[in-house]
């Protein structure tokens, strides 16, 4: 993985220098770290094994003073007396009016957006935000007694766009959400609290409808890989609470409003009257966004956009294509 990131961060730093190349500016380095991407708000500290990527070069007038390469923030929660921190990753121009936001999956955490927020360095357009819900990465365990549940993680998440995104900002500030599996799901249901705020959304291998067999095919593999380790072992592994590894296999987990059918669970309900861009990236082998999924979301979508990434499977991949994919989705120009 580490590889993987390095070799990504030196593709995108030839095409930034690239970019720049006629530019007579003196150019101001920005270093990233390729093993975490991550800089507390407090202390900007390597860990002592990571392995540093080359500068990216840009020029100072290319990015105002308000930009940032990567540091990762929290916010609080106060729920019945407990003060729970919430952890998040912004990068970008801080001042820009476009904001993509990025919500992992179901045991993701926010470290799987960084190849977004790479890419994103090199434009001053926009600003890249990821989350830690509950359990997860850097942010707090929940109170003992609580569970993790779908409507904790919107509830957090909307506390977010209001805290950090939409407080003291320009009016013009329009978010597009980008959501991986169960964070497509929560993404959706944002566009009925925030409206016309969320420019557009686009979901990470996760459709209009999720068929019953794959979402037992996806828990009997969860289930499977848990019984091959111990559940301590692989929430570390994970950096996922002990507990949302269970909670996220129990029934009451989903507790939105949903349709279901002898098929499967429905969201169209949740993008009812939405007017913004919706966009979807699947994976060619997907068993949870299958081809017959991404048909009917055409037809229910009819100016849905698509990228397909062949021979992946659930999620999808964040390769060049998909960046570039994002990109055109947030309308930003080469």
């Amino acid at each position: 993985m580490k590889r993987d990131i390095f070799d990504f961060l030196n593709a995108i730093k030839s095409e930034v220098m690239k970019s720049f190349n006629n530019s007579d500016t003196t150019a101001a380095p920005a270093r990233v770290n390729s093993d975490e991407i991550i800089m507390d708000s407090s202390i900007a500290e390597r860990k002592e094994d990571a392995v540093e990527a080359p500068p990216f070069q840009t020029p100072v007038s290319k990015l105002s003073v308000e930009a940032l390469v990567l540091e990762t923030r929290y916010f609080e929660i106060n729920e019945l007396g407990y003060v729970k921190k919430i952890a998040y990753t912004i990068s970008g121009n801080l001042n820009a009016d476009k904001v993509l936001l990025c919500l992992p999956g179901l045991l993701e955490a926010k470290t799987s957006f960084l190849i977004l927020h790479a890419y994103f360095l090199k434009f001053d357009e926009c600003q890249v935000i990821s989350i830690d819900v509950s359990g997860r990465g850097e942010s707090d365990f929940i109170h003992e007694g609580s569970e993790y549940t779908m409507s904790l993680y919107l509830s957090e998440i909307s506390a977010l766009i209001y805290q950090v995104i939409l407080i003291n900002k320009n009016p013009s500030t329009r978010i597009t959400i980008i959501g991986t599996s169960m964070g497509g799901v929560l993404a959706m249901y944002l566009t009925k609290i925030f409206k016309t705020r969320i420019a557009g959304i686009i979901l990470n291998d996760i459709a209009l409808t999720v068929n019953w067999t794959s979402l037992y095919a996806l828990y009997k593999s969860m289930k499977n890989e848990i019984g091959f380790k111990e559940v301590r072992e692989l929430a570390n592994d994970l950096n996922v609470d002990e507990k949302a590894i269970a909670d996220v296999q129990r029934p009451g987990h989903f507790d939105l409003s949903y349709r279901a059918d002898i098929w499967g669970m429905n969201f169209h309900e949740a993008l009812e009257g939405f007017k913004g861009k919706v966009g979807l990236i699947y994976g060619g082998k997907s068993e949870i966004c299958t081809k017959q999924r991404v048909d009917e979301a055409k037809t229910y979508i009819p100016l849905l956009k698509t990228c397909e990434v062949l021979d992946a499977g659930h999620p999808a991949p964040f390769n060049l294509k998909v960046c570039a994919f994002v990109q055109a989705q947030l309308g930003i120009r080469d």
